[in-house]
């Protein structure tokens, strides 16, 4: 099942910047705000190519976050 029958509509301007890029197999590092659509830039290309018939890791998804988003007491 496809992401537009989950219930996507469009996909957000950094998801249509880096997906073509991405799904010919290069690496993509993108800069946006939060709730643009970032995950789903990096998450989308990666889980369209795994084959669920295959039992072993078929990709890696890498992401840093800040320290300074958290608040600790």
């Amino acid at each position: 099942m496809g992401i537009f029958e989950k219930g996507w509509e469009k996909p957000s301007p950094v998801q249509e910047a880096s997906i073509p890029i991405s799904q010919t197999g290069r690496d993509i590092l993108a800069r946006a705000k939060n709730g643009t659509g970032k995950t789903g830039a990096y998450t989308i290309p990666i889980l369209d190519q795994i084959d669920p018939t295959q039992d072993y890791i078929q990709g890696t998804y890498l992401t840093f976050i800040s320290t300074q988003s958290y608040k600790f007491t």
